[in-house]
C-alpha cells in the first residue's frame, strides 16, 4: 500500500477492534442474524487478522450473552415476556426455556451457542430461570471459543490460498458476506424456523 492510497473499508473494519466488538455484542443481543457472515469473510480476507478478529467477536459475544442473562434473570416478567408475546415469540420462548430446564443448563446453552443460530432466548431463558451463571458462562465460553477460533484457524489456512487467486478484497469480503447470508437464509427456510 502505498502513502497516496488509504486502506479499504475491509482492512478498517479488520483492524477496529470496537466496532468488532461491538457487532458482536449486537448478535448476541438483539441482531438475529449470524456474525459469521461479517467475521469469516473478514477472516479470510485478513488471514494474519484471524485470531485477533476471533478475540474481538469472542469477548464482545460474552459481554452481549452476559448482559442478556441479567435482562432475563431481572426482567423476565416486566420486560421479557411481554416484549417476546408481542413479538410472537412467547412459544419459542417457553421451548427454550423447557429444553433448558431438562436437558440441563450446561448442554442446552452450549449446543444453542455452538450452532449458527440465534441464542437470544437461550441467554434470557437462562437467566429467567435462574440457572448458575458460572455454568451458563462456561457453555458460552466453550462454544463460542470453538466457533470463533476455529473460523479463525481455518480462514489462516485458507485465506492465504484464496490470497494467492488475486481476488481484490472489495469484491471477495462482500462477495463472501452475500453467500453466507444467503446460505443462513435458505437455511432458515429450509428448516422453517421463524
Amino acid at each position: 500500500m502505498t502513502k497516496d492510497t488509504k486502506p479499504g473499508w475491509t482492512h478498517r473494519l479488520a483492524q477496529n477492534r470496537v466496532g468488532l466488538g461491538l457487532l458482536s455484542f449486537g448478535e448476541s443481543t438483539v441482531v438475529p442474524i449470524p456474525l459469521e457472515a461479517i467475521a469469516v469473510p473478514l477472516m479470510v480476507g485478513h488471514p494474519r487478522r484471524a485470531l485477533r478478529i476471533a478475540l474481538v467477536i469472542w469477548l464482545g459475544c460474552l459481554a452481549g450473552a452476559s448482559l442478556f442473562y441479567f435482562v432475563g434473570l431481572w426482567l423476565a416478567d416486566p420486560v421479557v415476556k411481554p416484549a417476546l408475546e408481542y413479538l410472537g415469540l412467547s412459544d419459542t420462548y417457553r421451548t427454550m426455556t423447557d429444553r433448558l430446564s431438562e436437558d440441563g443448563l450446561f448442554w442446552s446453552v452450549f449446543l444453542v451457542s455452538l450452532l449458527p443460530a440465534p441464542m437470544q432466548l437461550a441467554t434470557l431463558g437462562a437467566g429467567a430461570l435462574g440457572g448458575n451463571f458460572l455454568t451458563f458462562l462456561a457453555a458460552i465460553v466453550l462454544s463460542r471459543g470453538l466457533r470463533y477460533f476455529g473460523m479463525a484457524i481455518l480462514a489462516q489456512f485458507v485465506g492465504e490460498r484464496i490470497a494467492h487467486l488475486n481476488i481484490p478484497k472489495r469484491y471477495l469480503v462482500p462477495g463472501l458476506f452475500a453467500v453466507l447470508v444467503l446460505g443462513w437464509g435458505l437455511s432458515k427456510l429450509w428448516t422453517g424456523a421463524p
